[in-house]
C-alpha cells in the first residue's frame, strides 16, 4: 500500500528522528503533538509531500492506524481551546478586559479596582454581559488554576451569593436569622 501526505494539509508539519524512530509532529502556537511512524513503513521525502509505503500486510494495517492518528492529531490541534465560564453576581460588580495590554480590571466592591495581568497561556477572555466571563486557553490545567485564582478574589457569599461562581454552579444559601 502506498500513501501520500501533503505538507499543505497540515499546519507546521515536521518530521524528526527520535530514538531511531521517525516521528511526525504537528504544532500550533504553544501546542506540539507527536505520532511515530511504524517500523515496517518506508518513507521518502519530496518537495511538497511525504510518500509512505508499507512492506507487507501487517505494515499496511499499521500504516492505516498511523494515518488515522495523524488525521486525529490534525483535528485535535485545531480544537485545542478549552473554555470556562465565570459569573460575577452583585450590585456594582463589573468586569473590564483589555486584551491589547493583557489586563483584567475587576470592580469587586472593595475600595480599589483589582487589576490582574492575563498570563500568556490564556488565549482569549470575553465578557458576554457585564457579569459573565468566558476564558479560553490551550492548557486545561493552567486554565483551571487561573479561573480558581480569579474566583478567590471574591468568593461567593454564603448568605446573598455575591461574588464569583461557575456559570451553572448552584449554591445553597444560608437562611438569614430573623428576630
Amino acid at each position: 500500500m502506498m500513501s501520500v501526505i501533503n505538507y499543505s494539509d497540515f499546519k507546521n508539519l515536521m518530521v524528526e528522528k527520535v530514538n531511531n524512530k521517525v516521528c511526525f509532529s504537528v504544532s500550533d502556537n504553544f501546542v506540539t503533538k507527536f505520532v511515530s511512524l511504524p517500523e515496517n513503513v518506508l518513507y521518502r521525502f519530496c518537495d511538497k509531500f511525504v510518500q509512505l509505503e508499507a512492506k507487507n500486510e501487517l505494515a499496511t494495517a499499521a500504516l492505516l492506524v498511523f494515518l488515522n492518528d495523524l488525521e486525529n492529531l490534525k483535528k485535535s490541534i485545531d480544537e485545542t481551546n478549552f473554555k470556562k465560564k465565570l459569573r460575577l453576581k452583585g450590585l456594582g460588580f463589573r468586569i473590564t478586559v483589555d486584551m491589547s495590554v493583557r489586563e483584567l480590571s475587576l470592580k469587586l466592591g472593595y475600595s480599589h479596582i483589582v487589576k490582574v495581568i492575563i498570563p500568556d497561556y490564556v488565549t482569549n477572555i470575553r465578557t458576554t454581559k457585564k457579569n459573565l466571563m468566558l476564558i479560553e486557553s490551550f492548557d486545561k490545567i493552567a486554565l483551571g488554576d487561573f479561573v480558581k485564582y480569579i474566583s478567590y478574589l471574591r468568593r461567593a457569599d454564603s448568605y446573598k451569593g455575591k461574588g464569583f461562581s461557575g456559570q451553572y454552579e448552584k449554591k445553597k444559601l444560608k437562611v438569614i436569622k430573623k428576630k
